[in-house]
């Protein structure tokens, strides 16, 4: 079924309509979402440009709107993970954006005049900028495994490469996690194929990246600790038994680093050896709020744990991580999936701006995540899936705001981190959501020289070879 419809909201007009309609969010967080919504594309310019840049690592679901095969240039080993958008035209602030490849989208990023920007229509919107790749990036492990493999772009480890909720019966809707695993092996591109990485392996690698981060000037380092979910046993261990291994030695190691850990939401004296073991704090992706589309959209999470556990579960957590620790995933956008999500925007976003004020009035930050609609999951399979109207997410990402204004108290700081290992990705919002960006800009809590630290780790991106090649 195709996911590649871009219709009506294409040129760069309808996005200035939007502009006008919500002068009250910021205009850069609306660009954003339309571009993970989109996806973008990159031209042979750009693609040259980013040479030395941070790659991007298919470390969990392959964030693309197209196959992997489909990527004649090698695209899947030459954009980078994340990008930064600034200045231009409407004068942007910076925001990071998780690359989402899509040959379909009206969003282009390019080379024009000697610079990298980001175009629609041929219209150039904004300045892009590259990171830089991590030193650490350039080192193996004794079997030629590359250490970015093991963590990705400094902080990000997925343990377990597969799920066992396999098939129809029990894999999450959106979810590409185990097609992606495939993809990548089937790429030959790829060092890792073994679904398991080693404690030993992941401690070093952290070592070594916490040791790179200190040579940056940077604060307490910290990972996000990942992998599917093992319903009965892997290695002979239960879920829990698995996972904190892995986090016990990640936190016993010399650089004593902050931990977060992404599980099923599970019971209270589970939960308890997570926090005994060194986790600081837990993601208990529940995906969409709404108790219908959670059974439908999230089958073996619902037939195996169900949302009345799963919500009484992250209330529970609470207690043991203190408020604000305690932060679900969303996958927005899957609540107007076809064919059973809700046919209006106005409904959708009720229904997920209820959840979100039921989770944040406990304690609890939801972290809304744009959709990908990528095209080897069930929902893209089972129906075609049309972009989500952007208004969608400029109502939800605004609601959401309201709601954290009003329950701040208990709810983490934005704008408060010391520059780390990738001061882009640190000091900016969050790559693949535009909830962090909605707070950093509406309240101005970028720094007064964010630009010049984006620019010193950013490859070159100016005065480029080539000329302008939007056509």
């Amino acid at each position: 079924m195709g996911n590649i419809s871009t219709a009506n909201e294409s040129d760069p007009e309808v996005l200035e309509s939007y502009f006008t309609k919500y002068p009250d969010v910021p205009k850069e967080t609306i660009l954003k979402q339309h571009l993970l919504s989109l996806g973008h594309w990159f031209s042979d310019a750009a693609l040259e440009a980013a040479a030395g840049a941070l790659v991007k690592s298919y470390r969990l679901f392959s964030y693309d709107l197209v196959p992997m095969s489909e990527l004649k240039r090698g695209e899947h080993r030459r954009v980078p993970e994340h990008f930064v958008l600034l200045n231009g035209p409407y004068g942007m602030r910076p925001v990071s954006i998780q690359t989402s490849l899509s040959p379909y989208s009206p969003y282009l990023i390019d080379v024009v005049d000697g610079r990298l920007v980001l175009t629609t229509e041929g219209r150039v919107l904004t300045e892009v900028r590259f990171p830089k790749t991590p030193d650490y990036y350039a080192k193996s492990l004794p079997d030629g495994t590359p250490y970015h493999e093991i963590v990705a772009f400094g902080a990000f480890i997925t343990i377990f490469r597969n799920c066992q909720y396999w098939g129809a019966r029990e894999e999450c809707k959106f979810c590409d996690i185990n097609e992606n695993a495939r993809q990548m092996k089937l790429s030959r591109d790829f060092t890792l194929t073994a679904p398991v990485k080693s404690v030993a392996d992941v401690v070093r690698v952290c070592e070594e990246v916490a040791s790179d981060a200190r040579k940056h000037g940077a604060g307490t380092h910290g990972f996000v600790l990942s992998g599917g979910t093992i319903t009965k046993t892997l290695h002979g261990k239960t879920e829990a038994d698995f996972y904190e291994e892995y986090i016990r030695a990640i936190k016993e190691g010399a650089s004593k680093p902050r931990i977060t850990f992404e599980v099923n939401a599970r019971p209270r004296e589970e939960v308890a050896r997570y926090k005994a073991a060194g986790v600081d704090n837990i993601h208990f992706n529940m995906e969409v709020w709404d108790r219908r589309l959670f059974e439908w959209i999230n089958p073996g999470k619902a037939e195996r744990i169900g949302w009345d556990n799963w919500v009484r579960w992250m209330c529970d957590a609470v207690e043991v991580f203190g408020p604000g620790a305690v932060q679900p995933s969303f996958v927005s956008g899957v609540e107007m999936a076809r064919p059973h999500g809700f046919q209006s925007v106005a409904e959708a976003v009720k229904s997920s701006s209820a959840g979100f004020e039921y989770l944040m009035s406990r304690g609890i930050l939801p972290r809304p995540q744009q959709w990908r609609r990528e095209p080897s999951t069930a929902l893209c399979k089972e129906a075609e899936q049309p972009p989500v109207p952007l208004e969608f997410y400029i109502q939800l990402t605004r609601n959401w705001y309201e709601l954290y204004q009003k329950y701040r108290a208990i709810m983490p700081r934005f704008g408060a981190r010391k520059p780390n290992h990738l001061p882009e990705r640190s000091l900016l919002g969050p790559v693949h959501g535009a909830y962090g960006d909605y707070v950093l800009l509406s309240e101005n809590l970028l720094s007064d020289d964010i630009e010049e630290q984006i620019n010193r780790r950013s490859v070159p991106f100016e005065n480029l070879q080539g000329g302008a090649s939007v056509s």
